[in-house]
């Protein structure tokens, strides 16, 4: 395949391989009992999912949509891990039959419960708990990713999380199989982890709980040689599960998203114009902003360039700003400081850029972009065409 046309995401086969045999070494050699789940919602590219699939890796869903997309990708129900505050009832139902792991995590799951072990008496129902704990009073250092508390699961320090336990343990087919320890901080700090599998054991003892699986959730670094990787977060989170629970006994469920695919991934993109406006220098490409971080929350992009000519021989620029293909004013990524002269046919690729890029793209001023797989063999495979009106036209009427 030549060359495709810019703008297009870039996933290399050889560094997500390189990520899935870390992950799963990591859990082997400091568990041995595990599941690697993947967080659909991170990016669901069918392509993706499919591939994960047949490494073995179960879908983390947290919608009625991703349940049917994993479906229809060929995950089996018990292959599917149910999360999120807002379930739908029939899915849940579904999957608590078929052997699938739900993790509850709003009160009305409480009372869908009751009502399936009254209609299902001899059935035996599974299911696992997310916990909502107070981390920084676990590790005091630690700042949460978003603002002061985090907004899911069941409150552990107010008696929540025991009243849940203490309703579902009145029915007698139900089991609290599990608990879901995930949370967010700005540091993604393997002591976080550490803390969170210690609550894990805490409150298996307290509550006298018996469990068929610790869920560590996502929110691990990857991608980034001068960060912590999956070694280091799983040698942690066995060394303090290892406390109490038995890995014959117990699986370690990991749900990567970000970490998994940030290494693999590039946005590329092309200068297609350089504008000089008093004094100040605006490179115009064609990516956006928009499809790298359409919530406008990142200031720091990282990437590399390919130049059509030597840069060597180039007037250096005080300041240059790469700009977006938008009308927007905001559509500007970042400035180039004291830099070769960028002109145009020039390359901006970013790197890191697989998570929550694609699934969270708008369809503003331009459509979804190519996303093509650059296979361990070195061949292009274009795994999602660019869109067009003919897809934003589906199922309009006018």
């Amino acid at each position: 395949m030549k060359q495709p046309k810019t703008p297009f995401f870039l996933i290399r086969e050889k560094d997500l391989l390189y990520d899935i045999s870390l992950l799963k070494n990591s859990l082997s050699e400091n568990w041995g009992n595990y599941i690697a789940g993947y967080s659909v919602k991170t990016n669901a590219l069918p392509w993706l999912l499919t591939y994960l699939k047949s490494h073995g890796f179960y879908a983390e869903v947290v919608s009625k949509t991703e349940y049917d997309l994993a479906l229809r990708l060929g995950f089996p129900e018990k292959h599917i891990i149910y999360n999120g505050p807002v379930k739908d009832k029939k899915v849940f139902e579904s999957l608590l039959l078929s052997g699938g792991y739900i993790n509850l995590d709003s009160n009305y799951e409480l009372d869908w419960m009751e009502e399936f072990s009254a209609r299902y008496p001899n059935r035996h129902l599974k299911i696992g708990l997310r916990v909502n704990c107070d981390i920084t009073s676990l590790c005091p250092e630690e700042a949460p990713a978003f603002g002061e508390c985090g907004r899911f699961g069941y409150c552990y320090e107010n008696g929540v999380l025991k009243n849940a336990v203490d309703r579902l343990s009145q029915l007698s087919n139900v089991w609290i199989s599990g608990l879901h320890l995930h949370t967010s901080t700005k540091s993604r700090s393997v002591q976080v982890f550490g803390a969170l599998a210690k609550m894990a054991v805490r409150i298996a003892k307290e509550y006298h709980l018996s469990l068929s699986y610790v869920d560590m959730g996502g929110g691990y670094f990857g991608g980034r040689d001068d960060m912590p990787d999956y070694r280091d977060y799983f040698k942690e989170i066995g060394k303090e599960l290892s406390a109490h629970f038995d890995p014959q006994k117990t699986i370690l469920i990991a749900e990567p998203g970000v970490s998994l695919i940030s290494r693999a991934t590039t946005f590329e993109t092309t200068v297609i114009d350089v504008k000089d406006i008093r004094g100040r220098k605006f490179v115009v490409t064609d990516g956006s902003r928009t499809n790298l971080n359409p919530l406008v929350t990142r200031h720091l992009y990282p990437h590399h360039m390919e130049y059509l000519s030597d840069p060597s021989v180039r007037n250096t620029e005080p300041s240059q700003w790469v700009c977006g293909a938008t009308c927007m004013e905001y559509d500007k990524l970042f400035e180039i400081n004291e830099g070769p002269a960028l002109v145009p046919g020039d390359k901006v690729i970013y790197d890191t850029a697989g998570g929550y890029t694609m699934c969270l793209n708008p369809l503003f001023i331009n459509y979804f972009p190519a996303v093509y797989v650059e296979l361990e063999e070195g061949s292009l495979f274009q795994a999602r065409e660019p869109w067009t009106n003919e897809e934003f036209l589906q199922k309009n009427h006018f």
